[in-house]
Order: structure tokens, then C-alpha cells, then sequence
């Protein structure tokens, strides 16, 4: 049976985030994949995208990523997705520690290949996110 791409994007969020499995990326990103996110970054590859997730993963004691809408379009797929955690574990966005629950939502935009991301832009409602992160 092959993997569909909405369950490649499911996996994604799940897996690599959620879960902070990064033994995952080869199977669910191209070795050169391109990432463009919320926090301004540009990033390529494996090794790269792997430090971005363990940097804001390190601000989370719990993370959760809740894709609410999932559009499939041939090799492009378009995910919303509530995320939320405690900010209790490390700083975020140079924030100490909350000990509060975050939430926002955000969009990624995916180009897949052979059943792989190839590549992702990602924004996310920063301005909610810093309200929450100040109050």
C-alpha cells in the first residue's frame, strides 16, 4: 500500500513534531528539502531543518500540532494546523519560561516529490503567539 500525500503532511505533524522523531526526516522529507517559516528563517536539508524543530521543541514540555484542514491538490497540499504546548521547559522567541499554555494556528504550504516534502512555507499567527507570550 502507498503512503498518500495528505498521510505523508498527517506524519509530518504527528512525527516529526509532536512526537520530535527526527529518525523520520529521510522517509518524510527530501535529503535537500527547502523550509521557509514564521520565524523568519530559510533553511535546506536535513541537518538544518532537524535544529529547527529541537529549538522550538526545547521551549515545550508538551507540544501538540492539530491539523484542522488538510487540501490535496495532486503533489501540493495546504495543511492548517492549531499548535499549542507549555512554554515551561526552555525560552521561545526570546521568552523565558511561561509555564503557560500557548496556542496559535498557522498554514504550510507543501510541494511533495515521490512522496516526500521537497518543499514548505509555513506562517503562523505571530501576533497572537507574542500577545500570549507578553501577558
Amino acid at each position: 500500500m502507498s503512503t498518500t500525500n495528505a498521510e505523508v503532511i498527517r506524519a509530518f505533524y504527528a512525527e516529526l513534531w509532536e512526537a520530535a522523531d527526527l529518525s523520520r526526516l529521510p522517509a518524510l522529507m527530501h535529503e535537500d528539502v527547502a523550509f521557509q517559516g514564521t520565524f523568519g528563517q530559510t533553511m535546506r536539508g536535513h541537518e538544518a531543518f532537524g535544529a529547527y524543530v529541537r529549538s522550538v521543541r526545547h521551549a515545550f514540555s508538551t507540544y501538540r500540532c492539530a491539523v484542522l484542514d488538510l487540501l490535496v491538490d495532486g503533489d501540493r497540499v495546504a495543511a492548517r494546523v492549531r499548535f499549542s504546548g507549555t512554554h515551561d521547559a526552555g525560552p521561545f522567541l526570546d521568552h523565558p519560561p511561561s509555564g503557560r499554555e500557548l496556542a496559535w494556528e498557522g498554514v504550510g504550504f507543501f510541494a511533495l516529490d515521490a512522496g516526500r516534502i521537497r518543499h514548505l512555507w509555513v506562517m503562523g499567527d505571530m501576533l497572537g503567539l507574542l500577545n500570549q507570550l507578553k501577558s
